[in-house]
């Protein structure tokens, strides 16, 4: 068990670090639709995909677009 685990590490360190990038991207993309920065990150490095989807989907709260 121990050495699948290792043997899959670099697979996982890469998909924690894929999963954070798209928190950030989510927490971009609400702030830039007028939404708080700081919820979004937290909720971006938790949520990483879904975050990112949710962001996408939201209606902005300012009239940048």
């Amino acid at each position: 068990m121990l050495q699948t685990i290792q043997a899959n590490l670099p697979i996982l360190y890469f998909l924690a670090v894929a999963h954070c990038i798209m928190g950030l991207l989510a927490a971009g993309v609400a702030q830039r639709k007028g939404y708080p920065r700081v919820f979004w990150l937290i909720w971006g490095l938790i949520g990483g995909t879904v975050a990112f989807v949710t962001a996408s989907r939201l209606k902005p709260k300012t009239d940048i677009f």
